[in-house]
């Protein structure tokens, strides 16, 4: 009778014991079906391109790629005469964009001569064989001149539009807040200034008078 009894109870024992066990596997089986899931691969797209680091990426291409690119600036006389002469091969030559269209942007490097210093803007004159008035744009730096002239961005690199403004946009915002302020304090009507700049240009209506350039580097020559 002992005996049997005892047999019952270590029954009893397994069984309890295999129970316990099967509520342990069921309990980690519900933990790893909610933490893992599926995603389509436009949603996991999508969750990369809102994590770009704008901020990040612009700071290296200043730093970085920027400079370099800044040294290939065309001068003004250059970019003139080239087009002049050939204005298919000189737009392929000299500008960017990232868009189709008649609007092309190019980096140019001059030596000006300040006329006067705006609220918005600082008014020059550019040396050239023919003397360009032009001004720079210092309060209202917007649009894709820079992004676009460097030609440091590609289409295929940056297909969510999203991503493309951004860029523009850190772009412009060093602009406004340390290339104007590193310059503007100090300019005089009469100095003598070497910029390198972003400008637009259209390819239907092309003329260099009253030009828009969004100082990228400014110096005081006297």
């Amino acid at each position: 009778m002992t005996t049997l009894l005892m047999a019952k109870n270590d029954k009893k024992v397994a069984m309890n014991k295999w129970i316990r066990y099967g509520l342990l596997v069921l309990v980690i089986a519900l933990l790893g079906y909610n933490s893992i899931y599926i995603k389509k691969l436009s949603d996991i797209k999508q969750d990369t391109s809102g994590k770009f680091g704008v901020k990040a990426f612009v700071q290296k291409l200043w730093k970085e790629k920027l400079p370099a690119k800044l040294q290939t600036a065309v001068t003004i006389d250059t970019l003139q005469t080239a087009i002049q002469s050939n204005p298919a091969t000189a737009f392929e030559k000299y500008t960017h964009a990232l868009a189709l269209g008649n609007y092309r942007y190019a980096l140019i490097k001059t030596i000006a001569i300040v006329n006067a210093v705006n609220e918005d803007n600082v008014a020059i004159t550019l040396s050239a064989a023919t003397p360009v008035k032009a001004t720079l744009v210092t309060e209202f730096v917007y649009g894709n001149a820079l992004r676009d002239a460097s030609g440091l961005i590609s289409l295929k690199d940056f297909p969510n539009t999203t991503d493309l403004n951004s860029i523009s946009e850190e772009l412009n915002k060093i602009i406004r807040q340390q290339v104007v302020p590193s310059f503007k304090s100090s300019l005089q009507p009469g100095n003598k200034i070497e910029c390198i700049g972003a400008v637009q240009l259209n390819k239907e209506h092309i003329h260099f008078n009253d030009l828009e350039i969004i100082p990228v580097s400014v110096k005081v020559i006297s």
